[in-house]
């Protein structure tokens, strides 16, 4: 049995889940609900969130990552509450290496079981208050079918999740920012100007709608 509680996150627009934090048999939860958008976001809804509880299930047991609990319709699903501030809400300097070794180590951790995050950024990176790391929401993770022979595309966006990770570091060590390495740079650069003229696109189909 589930009670409402509050609500965590109001989506920045139509594609987005509603979350919200509840109560599930005694555990906090956070629930991700795409049930009140318009069916073709609906449906990417429903495929983003099949995606994410499978990368929990292969993720299953390692320490940083949330539990899933499980569907509750085609639309909803309830993951693990993690009580730690997102890394986007705290400062360069006010954060300790500790954190981006950790971070590290969890990257490192869940690439061995066949698993790229695929968009790490600084709103999905926890950090709680005796400074243990968390890593959350993997709607776009890439799950390779043999975990011990990832294929090309899943070791890209392997690498994709390091350097994401390196460039974090720089950021709140006040580092120099690190650039892609060799032929991995080239296509980042590349995929950063496609990404940056879709969201355009976007923006603008959204707000035809």
């Amino acid at each position: 049995m589930s009670t409402p509680r509050e609500t965590l996150h109001q989506p920045r627009n139509v594609s987005k889940a509603h979350l919200r934090f509840e109560q599930q048999d005694g555990r906090s939860v956070v629930v991700k609900d795409y049930r009140k958008r318009k069916s073709l976001f609906k449906l990417y809804g429903r495929l983003t969130l099949h995606n994410e509880a499978r990368a929990y299930e292969r993720l299953s047991g390692i320490p940083g990552i949330p539990a899933c609990f499980g569907f509750r319709s085609l639309d909803v699903l309830a993951i693990e509450y993690i009580p730690a501030i997102p890394l986007s809400r705290q400062k360069p300097g006010s954060v300790p290496k500790v954190v981006f070794d950790r971070l590290d180590q969890l990257v490192a951790a869940m690439h061995e079981r066949g698993v790229a995050n695929a968009d790490i950024h600084r709103s999905n990176v926890l950090v709680s208050e005796n400074n243990e790391v968390y890593l959350v929401d993997f709607a776009h993770a890439v799950i390779a079918q043999n975990p011990r022979q990832p294929g090309m595309v899943t070791r890209w966006c392997m690498e994709l999740d390091r350097y994401a990770c390196a460039r974090m570091r720089a950021r709140y060590l006040h580092l120099p920012q690190p650039s892609p390495p060799g032929v991995f740079g080239v296509v980042y650069r590349v995929a950063t100007r496609c990404k940056k003229a879709l969201k355009r696109m976007k923006k603008i189909f959204l707000k035809g709608n």
